[in-house]
């Protein structure tokens, strides 16, 4: 492996000229810097970034904190994410470490461990939620971070996400339009996420644009049915569904099929999380461009010390 040193001794130069040189000191005339650099290319140096950066104390990784939620593992969506994080961190010369747990608890001593212990100073969080104890540690510890999702009303860090908004209005509007539905519901979780909230704004919007009665199901991550059933029966008017996210789509579109096999339902989802042996024609989704936004987000993070750019919006696409 080609060193500092091999340069220097080919150059006639010291090891610290050289140093200086590779790291666009300013010291050092631009000329020289040139020269050195193109003696490196030719004799084929690679930089260490891990040493160097351990030098300033500070690994030459970026943690991406999951969720806790069990279908993380196996959802596209994450996956397209972690695409395009991983894209940028390479033409960075940065890896990925990840922080996954089945309990916040889990998550939460794991990411200790990569402030403390493996010296992670940058950080992308895959989600962003009100009161969330690790966003309060990675406050605290004064490290630099990301999250996918903006924050919750009252609260400000760098963020990037969709226009929630306007695509919970386009996917309402999309359902009336193009499959005639005349009665869409919207069904959220009851975990308030702020995407969610933006969602149902948006649902809101385009049902009072369109004079008609908005209806809302609150279904609970562990439902087991029953709740969704209740909800289906108690609206014999429903003719679409505009749910909060793939799987809680599919979910409802199931019991609805059961409840009332012969009647039609159009619904949409978010993510573009489901394989297509899953769905059917009647089920459709907004595909947020994750890997887009995994971009997004490690720009945004090295740019934190020299810009003050606090968010980035990315396309959806209907």
């Amino acid at each position: 492996m080609v060193t500092i040193r091999d340069i220097a001794k080919k150059m006639g130069l010291s090891i610290s000229t050289v140093s200086r040189a590779l790291n666009d000191n300013q010291r050092i005339s631009v000329r020289t810097r040139r020269q050195v650099k193109e003696v490196a290319d030719q004799l084929g140096y690679q930089p260490n970034y891990n040493a160097r950066n351990l030098t300033n104390q500070e690994a030459n990784s970026v943690g991406v904190i999951f969720p806790v939620n069990n279908r993380v593992v196996d959802n596209i969506f994450y996956v397209g994410l972690l695409r395009g994080i991983n894209q940028q961190l390479n033409a960075r010369n940065y890896v990925l470490a990840v922080a996954v747990g089945e309990s916040a608890d889990q998550v939460l001593e794991n990411v200790k461990s990569m402030i403390n212990r493996a010296q992670i100073k940058r950080f992308i969080l895959l989600y962003s939620h009100a009161e969330d104890p690790i966003i309060e540690l990675l406050k605290a510890a004064s490290v630099d971070f990301v999250t996918i999702g903006k924050p919750a009303a009252g609260q400000k860090w760098p963020y990037v996400d969709n226009d929630n908004v306007n695509a919970g209005a386009a996917a309402t509007r999309y359902l009336m339009n193009q499959y005639g539905v005349k009665q869409p519901v919207f069904v959220e979780s009851t975990n308030g996420w702020p995407y969610e909230v933006d969602r149902k704004a948006g649902y809101l919007k385009e049902m009072a644009l369109a004079d008609k009665r908005p209806i809302v199901f609150s279904i609970p991550d562990d439902d087991d049915g029953t709740l969704t059933d209740a909800l289906i029966k108690a609206h014999p008017q429903m003719d679409g569904v505009v749910a909060i996210d793939d799987y809680t789509g599919l979910k409802v579109y199931h019991r609805f099929r059961q409840l009332r096999p012969k009647q039609k339902i159009e619904v949409i989802g978010y993510n573009k999380s489901l394989p297509d042996e899953l769905v059917d024609q009647h089920f459709h989704s907004v595909d947020l461009n994750p890997h887009e936004m995994g971009q997004s987000a490690v720009q945004l993070l090295f740019q934190m010390q020299t810009d003050r750019k606090q968010y980035t919006i990315v396309d959806y696409t209907l």
